[in-house]
């Protein structure tokens, strides 16, 4: 551990002092995910699984309670699963009529989930499991809401599973600790990382959460709704949509050069739902782009979410500008 440390100081120590424009790269053991005796000390479980019940298990809503002082609607609900039994919070939102907003969008909450995939094993995600999730007119009693889209049987909803043992920062980043803590290094990295390529513009308090867990000091970003190029953003606060970090992991590096054309075209369908004969959506594989110029469409039962033609070449160029920082040395890697 104290070779790490020495590394990722050192590292950071000679892009500085070359000024962060040398293209010459002082060669250090690469640095992996810090150990950690419970990579899920704050979530209810693992991504994967609970991507798989919010989207295909039958579940109540109890103790729906406001999640917080926001502008969105949000709140805090209690999920039971028929099958178990077993309770999971979660925040949810009532997706608007118009299947998208300026501050209440869906898509992109689902796009900056997805992108972290790209470079971040579920470990290390930044972004809480977040699905959409058509619920039946006829089982929500606690709130008075109309069918989504008319004509249908159900309400939209995107569903954030709830992180536990997380605070509110009073500062994400500290250089000293940054250049000393190769964990804090690490998580704080990727999450700018992620912020940079999702071009997040909403660093008010409260969209960012860290762990507890001082020692783990890990980094979620669990609003993302005004980021991929939106037209109105936060002027008042610390945003992340630049690198404020001096570094990022090599192995982050490796796995953003490896992407591929298909990987930024599938953000045009992140999610898609159809509607059956009894007038509720469900989630089905993603099929072809209804309207590559709009992130939300609707049409003939079929309702899709995802990126705009635009936003996705906005976020390759975020890409390839990053790595090409990686490249000239104004970003240091360790």
């Amino acid at each position: 551990m104290k070779c790490v440390k020495y590394s990722l100081a050192f590292v950071l120590t000679t892009a500085c002092l070359a000024g962060c424009a040398s293209k010459d790269m002082v060669e250090l053991p690469r640095h992996s995910r810090p150990a950690s005796e419970d990579p899920f000390y704050n979530w209810p479980g693992h991504p994967d699984e609970l991507e798989r019940r919010l989207t295909q298990e039958s579940f109540e809503a109890h103790r729906v309670v406001d999640a917080g002082a926001g502008v969105t609607g949000a709140q805090k609900a209690t999920l039971i699963f028929d099958s178990d039994d077993t309770e999971l919070k979660v925040k949810w939102k009532v997706v608007p009529p118009s299947l998208d907003g300026w501050n209440n969008s869906p898509r992109k909450e689902l796009a900056a989930y997805e992108i972290q995939k790209w470079f971040l094993d579920p470990e290390d995600y930044v972004v809480p499991t977040t699905v959409v999730h058509c619920r039946p007119v006829e089982k929500i009693r606690v709130l008075d809401v109309e069918p989504t889209v008319e004509g249908t049987k159900c309400v939209l909803f995107v569903l954030s599973v709830w992180l536990e043992e997380v605070t509110v920062p009073d500062e994400l980043y500290h250089e000293e600790r940054f250049q000393n803590d190769p964990a804090y290094a690490y998580h704080l990295a990727n999450f700018n990382t992620l912020a940079v390529i999702s071009d997040h513009r909403d660093g008010r308090d409260g969209n960012f959460l860290v762990s507890k867990r001082d020692e783990d000091r890990r980094v979620y970003a669990v609003d993302n709704g005004i980021s991929f190029s939106s037209w109105i953003w936060n002027y008042f606060v610390t945003n992340w949509d630049d690198m404020r970090v001096p570094a990022i992991p090599q192995t982050t590096v490796d796995r953003l050069r490896g992407l591929q054309r298909e990987d930024y075209e599938k953000l045009g369908v992140i999610v898609e739902l159809r509607l059956d004969e009894n007038g509720i959506f469900h989630q089905v594989p993603p099929g072809p782009n209804l309207d590559p110029g709009r992130g939300a469409r609707l049409r003939d039962g079929i309702v899709q979410f995802g990126l705009t033609r635009y936003e996705i070449r906005e976020v390759r160029d975020n890409v390839e500008d990053l790595l090409e920082d990686v490249d000239e040395g104004e970003i240091a890697v360790f």
